[in-house]
């Protein structure tokens, strides 16, 4: 008889124990019984002999034939499991294929990822080439744990320097994984690899099948893949020997899961580089605060690309303060409108960017001032005009256009704000020979849409793209050369330590897309052009932005001045979600205390959005210095914090943002 620890798919902090007459393999799933139920599990050490103080239960079954992990990535998984403060067992099935072909699959004929003998020759700059000699460099690598910043501004070559090192790592036949920050990024970055690579590469997304992400994750784990690309989820690859990991455009908050697992995959590809002694190459235009300041301390090698390729220049930038602008419409003003019309009359693209979508941001009643709400969460509702509804952003709930105000009956009603639907409504009617696209999460539903639009870009069938953030995530549109910021304030309201951050991030990355190919032209408007990251950004100065921003969080005290953990509480009853997060608070203080840690509390208080779906929301933001103390506090408190059955409790270490 064979005993196994078995981390069930359940909601458990420790493994279970069963008993089984087959030997079984780490990283096999197998169907066990739980109390009077049954469910599933993945099997994480073998116990030598019979446990003496409790009655072993039997494994029902193997599920599959394939073990979907070894003992080295099961390291790596368990890390992440005590770092996020989630249930091993859970965050196995969340990483792991849950679907398992009922036919036998083999993959003995499956050819193996290698070099293209018809590689093409890259032409490479004197920056890309002392970019690529300096992380290839084993000195350079070892003084920085093997851990790169290429800083690089937008058209500089990035992603040509680390294909190049793609291309070395799997000559000495280790893996690759290069992630990025959208699925739509996956097709476009495939087919540029694809000239360099034949054999077996892997994509692992959430868009691909259950089947395919099941043959994909049997060949990484079997080694017959040594490439794989994907969005973040594609960290988790079970690789048997990693030797380089790519984060491309590192900064994007893409990378940070929002729910359940809330991991950073930015974050954990420093960790998966040094369990296997593996390259990490952070790239971005416009790095976090707190990768650059980490480079900046000297814990990471520091590589900048500071030119575009073929020698062209940076775009030049018009600032228009809307506060003094004489405008068209609602949104354009006439300096907006005479570029436009000039790029048009050149028959060249154009991108207009707001990163907002819909129509309007909500309708409101010019009489009584009452705003269309969602019943079910404290905000406005978002006005789709095309789909004639009224949509709510966070919890799905949609209605019909109200023709009159549900608080005093009258028909004054008027929309306030705006979206990319009346950004593109107002084009549209002035210049209504213009061919028009969009891009945004609304108009683009899956990769062969987004795939129609790009190739009708590729091949001048659009004259304007107008879009949101999707537009700055890496896109190479080498025809477009204007490129028009319709209000580059929106990311500065928000109530969020990293808003100015967003705004440079934001300002920087889409204005990169013009001129790729010739001088290209930006047209900003403002409310608040003389804010610093609107300054900074335009001028391109990353060291003045960061040299303002650091100096702003080091008084408030926030990354990378200290790390933050965000305990979020939500209850269908308010007072149970404020009651238990003051108990939670209480019982944080006294650990706090009985430990000495070095930890600040803020908090509770109700969420930047009190309520969703129904449900009311609470949190506590931890600061401190030592993340050691803090995984040492949340250890305790989990054990000890008894919560009520109707509240939802989650841990978020490392919060991209509190809303």
């Amino acid at each position: 008889m064979y005993y196994y620890h078995v981390a069930p798919s359940r909601p458990f902090m420790d493994t279970l124990t069963y008993e089984s007459e087959e030997l079984i393999p780490i990283g096999c799933r197998v169907e066990i019984p739980i109390g009077k139920s049954k469910g599933f599990g993945f099997v994480v050490e073998q116990q030598k002999v019979k446990p003496v103080d409790f009655e072993t239960r039997k494994i029902i079954k193997v599920n599959g034939e394939h073990s979907f992990f070894n003992k080295e990535n099961l390291n790596f998984y368990k890390w992440v499991s005590e770092y996020y403060h989630y249930p091993l067992g859970e965050t196995l099935s969340l990483i792991i294929p849950s679907f398992i072909p009922k036919r036998k699959k083999t993959f003995e004929d499956v050819e193996k990822t290698y070099v293209s003998q018809d590689d093409p020759l890259v032409d490479f700059t004197e920056e890309q080439k002392e970019a690529e000699r300096i992380i290839l460099d084993p000195h350079t690598q070892n003084t920085y744990s093997s851990r790169n910043l290429l800083h690089g501004v937008t058209g500089s070559g990035k992603t040509e320097v680390y294909i190049e090192i793609a291309k070395e790592t799997i000559k000495n036949k280790r893996g690759v994984i290069i992630i990025v920050p959208e699925i739509a990024l996956t097709p476009q970055l495939i087919n540029r690899i694809s000239a360099h690579f034949k054999g077996e590469i892997s994509v692992i997304h959430s868009e691909i099948s259950r089947a395919k992400k099941y043959e994909t994750w049997i060949k990484l784990s079997g080694g017959k893949s040594l490439l794989c690309i994907g969005a973040r989820s594609a960290i988790f690859s079970p690789m048997p020997d990693i030797g380089l990991i790519v984060v491309d455009e590192e900064q994007d908050s893409s990378y940070k899961q929002d729910d359940r697992l809330r991991y950073n995959a930015r974050d954990l590809a420093l960790v998966l580089g040094k369990q296997y002694d593996a390259r990490v190459i952070l790239s971005s235009a416009t790095p976090s605060v707190e990768t650059y300041h980490n480079a900046k301390e000297k814990k990471y090698s520091y590589v900048t690309l500071r030119n575009r390729v073929r020698g062209l220049c940076l775009p030049k930038t018009i600032i228009v303060d809307l506060k003094k602008a004489d405008m068209v419409s609602e949104n354009f003003s006439t300096e907006m409108v005479k570029n436009i019309k000039n790029a048009l009359d050149k028959k060249e693209q154009i991108i207009l960017y707001l990163n907002r979508r819909g129509y309007s941001n909500t309708i409101i009643c010019k009489a009584c001032g009452t705003r269309v709400s969602c019943p079910r969460c404290s905000i406005t509702l978002t006005e789709h005009k095309n789909k004639k509804i009224m949509l709510c952003h966070y919890c799905g709930f949609e209605r019909d256009i109200p023709n009159y105000c549900s608080a005093c009956k009258s028909h004054s009603l008027y929309p306030v704000g705006s979206g990319t639907e009346k950004i593109y409504e107002e084009i549209e009617t002035l210049f209504p020979e213009a061919r028009i696209a969009r891009m945004d999460s609304d108009s683009i539903k899956g990769k062969k849409s987004l795939g129609d639009i790009l190739k009708k870009i590729a091949d001048k069938k659009v004259d304007i793209i107008v879009g949101t953030q999707l537009l700055g995530k890496g896109h190479d549109f080498p025809e477009v050369t204007m490129v028009g910021i319709i209000n580059a304030d929106v990311t500065l309201h928000l109530p969020d330590f990293r808003s100015a951050e967003k705004t440079f991030h934001q300002v920087m990355q889409v204005s990169g897309r013009a001129g790729r190919m010739c001088q290209g032209l930006v047209v900003l408007q403002s409310y608040i052009p003389e804010h610093f990251a609107i300054q900074n950004a335009i001028k391109n100065d990353y060291d003045g932005f960061y040299s303002e921003e650091l100096t702003n969080r080091k008084e408030v005290l926030y990354p990378p001045f200290v790390n933050l953990v965000d305990i979020k509480f939500s209850s269908n009853s308010k007072d149970i979600s404020f009651k238990s997060a003051k108990l939670a608070h209480e019982a944080i203080q006294k650990i706090i205390k009985a430990k000495k840690m070095n930890v600040i509390t803020l908090g509770p208080t109700p969420s930047p959005i009190p309520v969703i779906n129904n449900r009311y929301r609470h949190h506590i933001v931890l600061k401190g210095k030592s993340r050691s103390d803090l995984n040492s506090l949340l250890k305790i408190f989990n054990q000890e914090y008894k919560k009520h059955k109707s509240l939802r409790l989650s841990i978020d270490v490392d919060p991209y943002s509190f809303i």
